[in-house]
């Protein structure tokens, strides 16, 4: 067993030497290369950014892969909070847009910020010797070998909350069952999202007795209205009233733009006029989107306008859960092409109606248990989008106000199952 685990370690400390090659011998002719594509290599090779002194205190280090797990992870945060209110955190990311969410939302508890450094065993040391990390947190996917590698031989406790695991990357996973297997040593609680994923955790060396089944993150959430003067001044900051009917089609791709076209002019010649908020998922989409949209929509890149619309499409990063909050409804993208459906939860979060297309495959139990409550709805088509859009919000209102009353005192309950499992 020794001399299996003395090659696993040679084996991981040989790709960090490899990474510190390519650093040191590389990464320097990439720098132009670098600023132009925006890969942030130089970021990447320092310590996050400190905000707060963190002497004397006990440091976890929260790591998020991309935007979507930055927001997750400051959710999470909220939990961790309560639980170890006298804990500070570092938090970092694997984007930019990631690291940007996160510098731009510090709280009190955060004391550093910024990229996940290179994978490499020096640069992953120096980070917990710096901040002296006493506990490590990965959000759903997060493996690095050498950062795992490191807590190990340290003796840093790891856990993985909404941890899952793909059946694509399981495949993969079990060709390196050994290594993982060594690695996953140092998870002592693994917060999976359901039993499938749990099952694959153990398969792949985590012991049974440290997974708990607890569902998606993104699930847990407090239903509750926003405040209405927040409300009201999101609104009066895109020239809305608050008593025109809004929709916010959020993490739209480009390919979707011609259905959300189709459905809001649906809904115009039915007699429910509408302002049509769209938020891209990606930035460099934005002008295929508006090709697919064929004209008359307002194109901003704040949430301020004194433009009279009916359609507008804001180009900023960071702006979802705003426009999610002034909505009397909302439509989640990537259901409507292949790509597979984003956050339903966090538009549900707000009370408001959640629609979405076929392909929600990818958030399949967060749509199913909003169907289920008869708080989310699923459209073929954008003729069938908007007739359930009709439905919901005309025809059957009465229908959608009580199942929604119904589900948010039974989520409201559920929140306080997770903090107990926090070591």
């Amino acid at each position: 067993m020794k001399i299996k685990y003395a090659l696993i370690s040679s084996f991981i400390v040989g790709y960090s030497t490899i990474l510190e090659l390519v650093r040191w011998l590389i990464f320097p002719f990439l720098k132009g290369i670098s600023e132009r594509k925006g890969w942030d290599l130089a970021a990447r090779q320092r310590f996050p950014y400190s905000i707060k002194d963190h002497r004397n205190r006990a440091v976890v280090w929260v790591h998020a892969a991309s935007l979507g797990e930055a927001k997750l992870l400051h959710k999470f945060l909220e939990i961790l909070e309560q639980r170890h209110p006298e804990d500070l955190y570092l938090v970092t990311a694997a984007t930019r847009n990631g690291v940007q969410f996160l510098q731009e939302r510090p709280t009190n508890t955060i004391c550093a910020t910024g990229f996940l450094p290179i994978d490499t065993i020096p640069l992953i040391k120096g980070v917990i010797e710096h901040f002296r990390v006493s506990r490590v947190w990965l959000l759903e996917t997060e493996l690095w070998p050498s950062m795992l590698w490191t807590c190990k031989r340290k003796g840093i406790p790891v856990g993985i909350v909404n941890a899952r695991i793909e059946e694509k990357s399981f495949v993969n996973y079990r060709r390196l069952k050994g290594v993982l297997q060594y690695l996953f040593e140092c998870f002592d609680v693994v917060l999976a999202q359901n039993e499938t994923y749990a099952a694959r955790f153990t398969q792949l060396g985590v012991k049974s007795d440290n997974i708990h089944i607890v569902g998606n993150l993104k699930s847990h959430i407090m239903i509750k209205r926003p405040p209405r003067k927040e409300w009201l001044a999101l609104r009066k900051g895109l020239n809305l009233n608050d008593s025109q009917f809004v929709i916010t089609a959020g993490c739209v791709h480009a390919q979707e733009g011609k259905a959300l076209k189709t459905c809001f002019d649906i809904l115009k010649n039915s007699n429910m006029p509408c302002k049509l908020i769209i938020v891209p998922r990606y930035l460099e989409e934005v002008p295929e989107l508006l090709a697919q949209m064929d004209g008359n929509v307002v194109h901003i890149r704040d949430i301020t306008t004194s433009s009279k619309w009916e359609i507008c499409l804001i180009e900023k990063i960071g702006i979802l859960d705003d426009m999610y909050k002034i909505a009397d409804a909302a439509i989640v993208g990537g259901t409507f092409d292949s790509t597979g459906c984003h956050n339903v939860w966090d538009p549900a979060k707000y009370g408001i109606p959640v629609f979405f297309g076929p392909s929600y495959h990818t958030q399949k139990d967060g749509c199913e248990k909003l169907m289920n409550a008869g708080v989310g709805f699923r459209a073929e088509s954008p003729a069938e989008l908007a007739s359930a859009i009709i439905r919901v919000m005309k025809t059957d209102a009465k229908k959608f106000v009580n199942a929604q009353i119904m589900f948010k005192e039974t989520i409201n309950k559920s929140q306080s199952v997770l903090e107990p499992l926090i070591p």
